[in-house]
C-alpha cells in the first residue's frame, strides 16, 4: 500500500491537474480493492497456522497393488506404486496413481479417404493413404487413428492415471481449398472430439468425470485459424457450451473473457492451469502485445498472477499448460519474458509445462536471466522512472545470478533469420528443415547452457517446457505417461479450511473490471503513477521463506519419469502388427538416463547433447597444443558415444519416422 507521507511526497513534487486527480483517484480506487483479495488471502495464512480444521478430506489410505495389477503396470513400462484412495466432500472417492497422460494435436479430419493420394491431401484420387495414415506424409489424422488412440487409452490406461493434460488442436488444418472449414465445422468437429473424451473418462452411470480432463485452445481450434480476439465473443461462449464438464463453474465470466482456466485435480493439493497461448501468439493478428492494458495477453497475465498468488497462499502446487510452446518465435517477445519470469518467482510452487504444436518431441530450457535482462532493456529505453524501481523490487535476484544473457545473437534470432513463420506454423503439408532446426537448437541453446555457478546451485535460474508430440502423424503418433512422486502424500496431506474458490473469482473478477477504467495513454503520460498503480502482469520476487518446489528438489509432485509411447505406422499398415501404442523410449532408459525429472538433470543431459559441438567451436590448433595423445584418444570415443546419443534423441525428436533419414529435413 502507499503510506500517507509517499502520497504527500508526490503531491508536494507536483501538483496534479483536474483530470491527474481523477486518473490519481482511480488510482487508489484500484488500490482499495485489493485489500479484500489481500484480506482473504492473509485469512487464509491464519487459518493454515492457527491448523483450523475442516472435514475436505473424510478419509485416505494407501491401497496395495495385486500381482496382476504390478504386471500390467511393466507390461506398459510404469513403475508398480502403490495408490492412495482419498475421499473428499468435493468429489467423493478418488485414486490418486501418481500418473498423468499428456496428449495433444489430434487433428481429425472427416474427409480422409482410404487409398487416395497424398498430393491431394488424403481427400480424393487414387494414392497410397492407409487406414490409419501414414507418417511424413502430409495428411490429418483419419477418423480411425482418433478413435482407436483414445480406445486403447481407456484400455490399457485409463485406471491407471490421475487426470488428463490435453493440449489443442482438435480440428483439421485449413489446407485443402476444395473442403474450406467454416466456423460450424470447427464448432461440431471441437464438440465431437470433446464429447469423445467425456464419455470415455465419465464415471459409469454419472454425469460427473472419473479421470479430470484438461482441454486447453489450440490455434485451429478457433475460425479463421491463428485468430482469436478478448471475450465475451460468440467462440469464446461457444467453447464454454462444448466444455462446460471440463472448466468449473465459478470460472464461467474467466473463460467467456479469454478462454483460460484452472482445475484441482487434487483438491488443495495439485492444480492445472489451461492457457489461452493465442493470446500470446505471434500468429494471432488480432493481438499485439502483453504490456498494454487493453491487449488480452496483458489480461491473462493479470489473472495468472492472481491465481499463483492464491496458490501459493494455499500451498499447493501447480503445471502450466498450453497449446504453443513459449519460445521468441511463437510468442510475442513482451508475452515471452513475462511468461518466463512469472515462472522464475512462482519456482516454489510450479511443476513445468506441458505444450504441443510443433509436433517435435523435445524440450526447451528457458533463461530468466536473459528475460530479465531484455526487461531491463526495454524499461531502460521508454521508462526511466519505473525501471529504477523495478530495479529495487529484483535487488536481490542480480546479486544472486549473474546478469549476463544470452548472446547478443540469441536462439531464436538465429532461427528469424533462417526460416521463415512458415516453418513452425505450417498448415499441412509434408514436415521439411525440422533436423535443420534441431540442429539450430542443439547449437544455440543446449550447447550454451551455463554451468552450475551460473544457473544456481539447482539450476533454477532455467526452467523446461516440455513440447510433446502429436497424434496426427506428421511423424508417427505419439502420447506420454508421466510419474511423480506421492511417497509422501497421505502423510501431507491437511485439512485447512478455505475461502471457496467462487469467492476468490468473485474478488478477481470484480479487481479486473476496475482496472480496465485505466487507459495506456495514462500510463504513457503520468509513468510515476502508472507505477504506484504497479504493472500486475509483473510479478515481485519470490519470498524470501519460500522453498524451491518441486521442479527443482525432489519432493511430492516432483515429476520422476515418463514413458514415451508411440503408433507404429509403417509396421501397422503392412499388417505385421496390430493397432496398437508401444513404448519408444522411457526418461530413465540407457539413452537418457535421468533419476528424476528435475530441471538440474535435464539441464545435465541438454549439456551433453550440446557438447560436441561447443568443443568444436573451440580453436582445434589451440586444443592440439593443450591435449596429451591419451586425453585425445579418450575425448574421441567419448565424442563418438555423444554423437550417437544425439542422433537417438533425433529418433525419438520424429518419433521413430525416420525422418532425420529421409533429405526432407
Amino acid at each position: 500500500m502507499i503510506t500517507s507521507d509517499e502520497k504527500n511526497g508526490y503531491q508536494s513534487h507536483q501538483r496534479p491537474s483536474s483530470s491527474s486527480w481523477r486518473r490519481m483517484s482511480l488510482s487508489l480506487l484500484s488500490l482499495l480493492l485489493l485489500v479484500p483479495i489481500y484480506q482473504y488471502l492473509n485469512t487464509n495464512s491464519l487459518i493454515n497456522e492457527a491448523g483450523l480444521k475442516s472435514p475436505q478430506y473424510i478419509s485416505i489410505e494407501t491401497i496395495e497393488l495385486t500381482s496382476s495389477e504390478k504386471d500390467d503396470l511393466r507390461r506398459l513400462g510404469l513403475t508398480p506404486k502403490k495408490p492412495i484412495k482419498i475421499v473428499t466432500s468435493e468429489k467423493g472417492k478418488q485414486i490418486i496413481h501418481g500418473r498423468f497422460l499428456h496428449i495433444t494435436d489430434i487433428h481429425p479430419d472427416p474427409y480422409f479417404k482410404e487409398g487416395s493420394s497424398f498430393d491431394e491431401m488424403c481427400h480424393r484420387s487414387k494414392g497410397n493413404a492407409q487406414k490409419y495414415g501414414d507418417a511424413i506424409s502430409g495428411c490429418d489424422s483419419p477418423v480411425a487413428l482418433m478413435d482407436d488412440t483414445i480406445k486403447w487409452i481407456e484400455k490399457n490406461l485409463r485406471d491407471k492415471i490421475d487426470f488428463i493434460v490435453w493440449t489443442g488442436d482438435n480440428v483439421r488444418h485449413d489446407n485443402d481449398r476444395n473442403y474450406p472449414r467454416t466456423e460450424q465445422n470447427i464448432f461440431e468437429m471441437n464438440e465431437h472430439v470433446s464429447k469423445l473424451m467425456y464419455e470415455t473418462f465419465k464415471k459409469n452411470d454419472t454425469p460427473e468425470l472419473e479421470i479430470d480432463l484438461i482441454p486447453s485452445l489450440g490455434n485451429n481450434d478457433v475460425y479463421p485459424h491463428n485468430l482469436f480476439s478478448i471475450g465475451p465473443t460468440l467462440q469464446t461462449r461457444e467453447l464454454f457450451q462444448i466444455w462446460q464438464r471440463f472448466i468449473p463453474q465459478s470460472q464461467l465470466h474467466t473463460f467467456n473473457r479469454g478462454a483460460y482456466f484452472f482445475k484441482e485435480v487434487i483438491p488443495g493439493q495439485l492444480a492445472i492451469l489451461s492457457i489461452n497461448t493465442l493470446y500470446l501468439f505471434q500468429s494471432n493478428p488480432l493481438v499485439d502485445n502483453c504490456d498494454k492494458r487493453k491487449q488480452p495477453g496483458y489480461k491473462l497475465f493479470e489473472w495468472l498472477g492472481y491465481v499463483l498468488k492464491e496458490l501459493r497462499a494455499r500451498n499447493m502446487k501447480v503445471w502450466l499448460t498450453g497449446h504453443v510452446p513459449p519460445n521468441e518465435k511463437n510468442y510475442d517477445l513482451t508475452c515471452l519474458r513475462k511468461y518466463i519470469v512469472w515462472i522464475y518467482e512462482f519456482r516454489d510452487i510450479i511443476v513445468g509445462g506441458l505444450y504441443g504444436h510443433m509436433n517435435l518431441d523435445h524440450f526447451i530450457p528457458l533463461d530468466s536471466v536473459a528475460a530479465y535482462k531484455s526487461i531491463r532493456n526495454s524499461q531502460k529505453k521508454q521508462k526511466p522512472k519505473q525501471l529504477e524501481m523495478f530495479e529495487v523490487f529484483n535487488e536481490e535476484y542480480y546479486d544472486d545470478l549473474e546478469t549476463e544473457a544470452l548472446g547478443e545473437t540469441s536462439f531464436y534470432q538465429t532461427l528469424d533469420e533462417k526460416f521463415d513463420d512458415s516453418f513452425f506454423r505450417v498448415q499441412g503439408g509434408v514436415p521439411s528443415n525440422k533436423v535443420e532446426y534441431m540442429n539450430t537448437v542443439r547449437e544455440e541453446v543446449y550447447a550454451k547452457i551455463k554451468g552450475k555457478r551460473k544457473s544456481g546451485d539447482y539450476a533454477e535460474r532455467y526452467s523446461i517446457s516440455h513440447v510433446g508430440s502429436s497424434i496426427v502423424p506428421t511423424f508417427n503418433p505419439g502420447l506420454r505417461v508421466w510419474e511423480y512422486n506421492i511417497t509422501n502424500l497421505a502423510y501431507e496431506m491437511t485439512n485447512i479450511k478455505f475461502e471457496p474458490w467462487d469467492k476468490f473469482f468473485y474478488e478477481v473478477e470484480t479487481l479486473i473490471e476496475k482496472q480496465d477504467a485505466y487507459t495506456d495513454d495514462e500510463d504513457e503520460e503520468h509513468s510515476v503513477w502508472s507505477f504506484i498503480k504497479r504493472d500486475k502482469t509483473f510479478p515481485l520476487p519470490k519470498p524470501k521463506g519460500a522453498k524451491l518446489g518441486p521442479a527443482y528438489i525432489p519432493q511430492t509432485y516432483t515429476p520422476e519419469r515418463y514413458v514415451q509411447y508411440y503408433a507404429d505406422l509403417a509396421g501397422i499398415n503392412k499388417g505385421k502388427k496390430e493397432f496398437d501404442y508401444e513404448i519408444e523410449y522411457t526418461t530413465d532408459d540407457k539413452l537418457y538416463n535421468l533419476p528424476v525429472l528435475t530441471v538440474e538433470e535435464w539441464l545435465k543431459y541438454a549439456r551433453k547433447l550440446g557438447k560436441p559441438v561447443k568443443e568444436n567451436s573451440i580453436d582445434a590448433e589451440k586444443k592440439k597444443r593443450k591435449k596429451k595423445k591419451n586425453d585425445k584418444a579418450k575425448k574421441g570415443k567419448n565424442g563418438k558415444k555423444l554423437e550417437q546419443m544425439w542422433a537417438e534423441y533425433l529418433k525419438n525428436t520424429f518419433v521413430s519416422s525416420n525422418y532425420e533419414n529421409s533429405g526432407l529435413g
